[in-house]
């Protein structure tokens, strides 16, 4: 088995803007990338879009705040 190290799963997962297009640039199915992000503790495309949904929607209030 071909081992992914973090830095390049952390990079696929800024420069991407979800998890099949990350995946798919790692040569690997999108569901392993998500698994990879959660097992290096790395927030996902598909994480990082859906918190920001919710924080137009104000379920999360400002830190600052």
């Amino acid at each position: 088995m071909n081992k992914i190290d973090r830095e390049r799963i952390e990079r696929a997962a800024r420069i991407y803007a979800s998890n099949r297009d990350a995946g798919q640039a790692l040569g690997i199915a999108p569901g392993s990338f998500g698994r990879l992000c959660r097992r290096f503790g790395i927030p996902t495309p598909q994480s990082r879009r859906r918190e920001h949904h919710l924080q137009r929607r104000g379920f999360f209030a400002d830190p600052g705040e």
